[in-house]
């Protein structure tokens, strides 16, 4: 059995592909990893760009009959969408709210340009990043108009993993034990190209770039995700900020004590 698994960038996609192949382990069906010639001899992901049948013919002569989980961030040729849609391959498809993508990639940029390496290291501001998400709304798009693709969210891979897992086994036919699976990434160390984690990150966003996603990517939002109320875009500081704390406990003590403060007003 071949799985491609799709992922926006910044979607947790290679935490989806690692659950994949961790669910085939549990399962008994231990998932090929590919080296030379195909991936480097060092490679921890059996990732490629460009996917085509002949690409997978190579891929199924490596696996010598065993399962395989390919992860790509492109749209692989017609014949391989055909085969996908014909039920002879599986795919699964991760996506994120793109404002979020975008705060990542640019906490991505800033590590890259740290380190003087090319990867990302344009993604300055989340405006930089507009080129590179419109591909990949589209992609994902795309991916979705073929039947038989399961698709699945950020927050669901990140902060409801074990109902994802339950999901994944039912697409690939296979019987695990879900919570056996969630505690092999218990230990974020387990857990590829990790970066914050963070649950609603684009309140990081002020409102004036939010409402430009919004708008930009207004067509994403109706597909995949409620469309935020307008209301509920303005900058909110992170929970974790000395400032909010300060401001929540303030507010607080200001309604606990509100007898005492008033009565002196009440005796008049």
């Amino acid at each position: 059995m071949i799985i491609i698994s799709f992922g926006m960038l910044k979607s947790a996609s290679t935490l989806a592909y690692q659950m994949t192949e961790q669910i085939l382990r549990q399962a008994g069906r231990a998932p090929c990893i590919l080296g030379l010639p195909l991936r480097p001899a060092l490679s921890v992901t059996n990732y490629f760009d460009n996917i085509d049948m002949a690409l997978i013919r190579r891929i199924e002569a490596a696996a010598q009959g065993r399962d395989i989980v390919i992860k790509t961030h492109q749209l692989p040729a017609p014949d391989v969408l055909e085969q996908v849609e014909h039920g002879a391959i599986r795919a699964t498809v991760s996506y994120r709210d793109p404002r979020e993508i975008a705060l990542s990639m640019v906490d991505h940029g800033a590590r890259s340009r740290r380190w003087s390496i090319p990867e990302f290291s344009e993604c300055k501001t989340a405006s930089d990043c507009l080129a590179s998400i419109d591909d990949q709304v589209e992609t994902l798009r795309s991916w979705c108009r073929i039947g038989g693709v399961e698709r699945i969210a950020y927050n669901d891979i990140c902060f409801d993993m074990r109902s994802v897992i339950t999901r994944l086994a039912n697409r690939l036919g296979v019987a695990v034990m879900p919570a056996q699976v969630e505690s092999v990434f218990a230990n974020k160390m387990m857990v590829g190209q990790f970066n914050k984690g963070v649950k609603d990150r684009f309140h990081e966003m002020s409102a004036r770039e939010s409402t430009i996603f919004l708008d930009r990517y207004a067509h994403f939002y109706d597909e995949f995700m409620p469309r935020p109320s307008p209301s509920s875009q303005s900058f909110i500081p992170r929970a974790g900020s000395s400032q909010l704390r300060q401001i929540l406990i303030g507010g607080w003590r200001l309604w606990h004590n509100r007898g005492k403060l008033l009565a002196p007003y009440a005796r008049r």
